[in-house]
């Protein structure tokens, strides 16, 4: 045993299955025949990586508040094992163990561990990124980053057992016979017992037990607009939802038109300084989209082919109408004076004689079959000339206001949001307002990456197209019925889209110098415009759908208005540059310090490091700017089979490791390129 701060710590299985609550209670979801240990389960490791080797050297694993640190991983193989005995644990009972970042977890240990537990069933997000990982043996390991998305740091704040500053040096070479200090003791031991404490706070303050807690956060965010439509008589919005339930074609045609972001810049503005600028922001801009305006309603219903632009324009004429698919336009060019080009080359189906890119973006073609709807496509016909277009696939819906449980679960939200005093109840309003739009947006086919054991570690990759492609049209529809409609978040981010180009537009094309998704910065002084002709619509749409909020300064609040982000200042930046999309600098107001400070946004690069990157100029963001230190650590993997070693004090065996290296950064070409492909970690 030994003592971190104010625990009592095992260091050995036995003294820690003597330790852990010997009693427990058994939980599920309603209509699931699977049952939870309800505890609270936590786990992490420590490493050692070098280019030619790497393994595990230390597994902390905390079970309702009681905590082990052992140091080969035949001990911790023993104390799962000894805990699947203890609380009788199998395919349908199960104790939930929570890591944060699973995917680092994962490769060092899934192999070790199929190869006494048998193959894991796994959810994965993204390659080498799970989910979860599901043994026959009823133990279930869950990544608490997706639950909390945030770091561990941001996560436990509050919590009396908080991650401790800093990181282990891993440059220093461990065993499991090294002997650590207090202080690397405590740093390990508090990473599961702040986490543990962290979930039980979380628990606690939404109700929820080991069998409901949510997956992810979204999730979380879901089964709290979930809890208010069923408190709706009757089920009204049940019932919209259930009829934008789409068959393959549809589904398909919606997950190739939800494609491409909104984040560029002005093309010819690339690369400059600009001085005495400003910027607009959205207020809540996806939300906004969702009680403001009309969104798909009723049984979707397909178009003739080949149908005429003058056709699709009588259709959308009244906003009674909506539609969304695959266009052919011939002959078209991006207008010179337009900043725009709002056709991505991502919804390019196919295209012929292409007149050039910007970032992604078609600035023109011959021709091309490009997935869009009908709000892209007013767009585009402000952005560019062409020559004709036609409908190739096109699904039509009628368009309508949310159902009123629904507008109204979002608006209950943005009130606490606004309203509330700081606190868990404001905190978790904010996450729900941010991620009601990505709740709605979930592909229910998605793509789908297994574990595959063989002689080393890999993942199999089917895509969604594929995955889709292989079902039958029941499983498409099943798939459906539980979730939020995916033409909800389309529309969302469709519209937001929209919003975004019409206050450019305000703005003032030959001001505009770079915009993302929600803001846009431009150059010169503030403009009056937005205040008496963009806000004053949005503000009677706010009034007409009684969407108006008093703040916690006792002031009104309209959703979706664009707000100055610098209002004390006659410039929000007095200066400003960009290279490409997610890549500026900007000499901006601090309104705390009362002063102008340089900030970034550079994807890939922590602020801190990026700020220091530019050595107090702006101007130094240039094609070729090399970023020795841009935060946080890189990874590169090794995929190595199950290896006996006799090199410790004990034999052991180790497999799979990852390397972690300082992440370095190059701006090349106006593209951002790794210096090494290589994933992030939080830790």
């Amino acid at each position: 045993m030994r003592i971190s701060q104010d625990l009592q710590v095992s260091e050995t299985p036995h003294e820690f299955i003597e330790r852990i609550p010997s009693t427990y209670i058994c939980v599920k979801k309603r209509r699931s025949k699977t049952e939870y240990i309800n505890y609270t389960a936590c786990f992490d490791i420590e490493t050692t990586n070098t280019d030619i080797d790497g393994f595990a050297y230390s597994f902390q694993l905390d079970i309702a508040g009681v905590n082990v640190v052992v140091r080969y991983f035949e001990d911790i193989l023993k104390i799962f094992d000894s805990v699947t005995d203890f609380y009788n644990l199998s395919s349908s009972r199960r104790l939930v163990i929570y890591v944060h970042n699973l995917g680092y977890e994962h490769f060092y240990l899934t192999q070790l561990f199929a190869s006494k537990w048998g193959q894991p069933e796994s959810l994965f997000t993204k390659p080498r990124k799970p989910l979860t990982i599901r043994y026959n043996n009823g133990i279930e390991f869950r990544d608490s980053l997706k639950l909390f998305q945030k770091s561990l740091e941001k996560a436990t704040k509050g919590c009396k057992h908080e991650k401790l500053k800093g990181d282990l040096d891993y440059s220093v070479y461990r065993t499991p016979d090294t002997e650590v200090t207090n202080q690397e003791f405590d740093y390990m031991v508090n990473d599961v017992q702040g986490l543990y404490e962290a979930i039980e706070r979380l628990k606690q303050e939404h109700g929820y037990n080991a069998a409901t807690i949510p997956l992810t956060n979204t999730g979380m965010v879901i089964e709290a607009v979930n809890e208010k439509l069923r408190a709706e008589r009757g089920g009204h919005t049940i019932a919209k939802m259930r009829d934008l339930v789409l068959n393959k074609e549809q589904l398909k045609l919606a997950y190739k038109c939800m494609a491409g972001g909104d984040t560029h810049g002005t093309r010819w503005r690339a690369g400059q300084v600009y001085y005495n600028c400003n910027s607009y922001d959205l207020k809540s801009a996806h939300p906004s989209q969702q009680i403001l305006r009309k969104f798909p309603s009723g049984e979707p219903f397909s178009l003739p082919k080949d149908i005429t632009e003058d056709e699709l324009e009588l259709l959308t004429r009244d906003n009674e109408f909506g539609w969304l698919g695959l266009v052919f336009v011939c002959d078209f060019q991006i207008r010179p004076e337009c900043p725009n080009p709002t056709v991505s080359f991502s919804k390019c189906e196919d295209i012929e004689g292409i007149r050039g890119k910007d970032n992604g973006r078609v600035m023109g073609a011959d021709g091309a079959l490009i997935y869009m709807d009908s709000n892209d496509w007013w767009r585009f016909k402000q952005s560019y000339t062409y020559d004709y277009m036609l409908g190739v696939n096109i699904m039509g819906f009628s368009l309508a206001y949310l159902p009123k449980a629904f507008r109204d679960a979002i608006l209950d939200f943005f009130k606490i949001k606004e309203s509330a005093e700081d606190g868990p109840e404001r905190v978790f309003a904010k996450i729900c307002v941010n991620t009601i739009f990505g709740a709605c947006a979930q592909k229910t086919i998605r793509d789908e990456y297994t574990i595959n054991i063989d002689d080393i570690l890999s993942c199999d990759h089917i895509t969604w197209e594929d995955n889709l492609n292989d079902k039958v049209e029941a499983e498409v529809i099943k798939s459906q019925l539980k979730k939020f409609p995916f033409l909800w978040g389309l529309w969302t981010s469709s519209l937001t889209r929209l919003e975004l180009y019409k206050l450019q537009r305000q703005v003032g094309w030959e001001r505009l110098i770079y915009w993302d998704t929600d803001s846009c910065k431009y150059e010169g002084d503030k403009i009056s415009e937005v205040d008496t002709v963009y806000n004053a619509r949005v503000v009677g749409e706010c009034k007409d759908r009684e969407a108006i909020v008093l703040n916690r300064k006792n002031q009104l609040v309209y959703i979706g208005t664009a707000e100055d982000e610098h209002p004390t200042v006659k410039y929000g930046y007095v200066e400003f540059t960009f290279l490409h999309a997610k890549c500026y600098a900007a000499k901006a107001w601090n309104i705390k310090k009362q002063a102008y400070e340089i900030e970034t946004t550079i994807a890939g690069i922590r602020k801190e490091n990026g700020v220091n990157a530019m050595n107090g100029d702006i101007s130094n963001l240039q094609d070729g700017l090399f970023i020795e230190d841009a935060g946080g650590l890189a990874l590169s993997y090794h995929d190595k089979p199950i290896t006996k070693r006799n090199d410790f004090k004990r034999p052991t065996i180790s497999a799979s490791y990852i390397v972690m290296t300082p992440r370095q950064y190059l701006v090349q070409n106006g593209i951002p390129d790794y210096i090494e492909e290589r994933d992030d970690i939080i830790c």
